[in-house]
């Protein structure tokens, strides 16, 4: 049985998620490291709100990432028994919930590809830094 997660929408609706299959979450995923591999990225900068802000906009503007999303979208339900559609957003008061139910769902379906992933490479980066010497 897939994963399942709840969350409270800014709306006060519930949002239940069930994670999508894996080759449905490695394509959100993929989508996701094609859009931030072109981001300047410094590992001497500090994570202000500017760096999340470039990741939010790339995200967002990117219609491979959303195309992926609406995809892994087809299993979640709003209060048990509305599914995330784009006729669920033509009400306005919906509207609000969009961004929260791109972000949630995005998160579920990649964070499990990312886990291990500073951990099996923080030797790497450790080793890169040092070959760079101070900045």
């Amino acid at each position: 049985m897939p994963e399942q997660t709840k969350v409270k929408l800014p709306s006060g609706a519930e949002l239940l998620i069930v994670v999508a299959p894996f080759a449905d979450s490695k394509a959100l995923y993929q989508a996701m490291l094609r859009e931030v591999k072109s981001m300047k990225m410094d590992p001497n900068a500090e994570i202000d709100v500017n760096f999340f802000k470039e990741i939010f906009c790339a995200a967002l503007s990117s219609k491979e990432i959303e195309e992926c999303l609406w995809v892994c979208f087809k299993r979640c339900l709003i209060n048990g028994t509305d599914k995330v559609t784009e006729e669920y957003f033509e009400k306005t008061e919906n509207r609000d919930d969009y961004f929260a139910i791109c972000f949630e769902v995005a998160k579920e379906n990649v964070l499990p590809f990312t886990k291990s992933l500073y951990a099996q490479y923080a030797h790497i980066f450790e080793q890169l830094k040092v070959l760079k010497g101070p900045a």
